[in-house]
């Protein structure tokens, strides 16, 4: 394999992706489309019994996206589900960030927003279930 091309295998790699095949000049990778957390809480307090289970299975079925990377020249050529790649890569600089800051401040200091809206996200749907069933 070509050097360009083990780099940016390896780059994709760090992000999540597993290699498929790969020849001397090119390779093709598979991973998983993000899962749709919005989408996911909608299904489940429509149908709160087995709308997240359902849903579950349904993007285990649909979520697979596929990259082929192949040298031509000195670059690499991108086909497939690029639109993935650029949201990894748009979204891997604020991940770097959050990261030092846990490092730097702990991740209590850090993530306390998130945890306190799933904290209350579990508890307004606990107390829908109480109420109406």
């Amino acid at each position: 394999m070509q050097a360009i091309l083990s780099q940016r295998v390896a780059e994709l790699v760090g992000n999540g992706w597993e290699p498929m095949t790969a020849t001397e000049t090119t390779a093709s990778l598979a991973g998983r489309r993000p899962f749709a957390w919005w989408l996911f809480l909608i299904v489940i307090f429509l149908f709160p019994l087995f709308g997240g289970l359902l849903y579950l299975i349904f993007w285990l079925a649909t979520s697979k996206a596929t990259v082929f990377l192949h040298v031509e020249g000195d670059e690499i050529a991108v086909a497939g589900d690029q639109w993935l790649l650029e949201l990894q890569r748009a979204q891997r600089e604020a991940y770097v960030e959050r990261q030092q800051k846990i490092k730097e401040k702990g991740f209590l200091r850090v993530m306390w927003p998130q945890l306190l809206v799933s904290l209350l996200l579990i508890a307004a749907w606990i107390y829908l279930l109480k109420t109406y069933w």
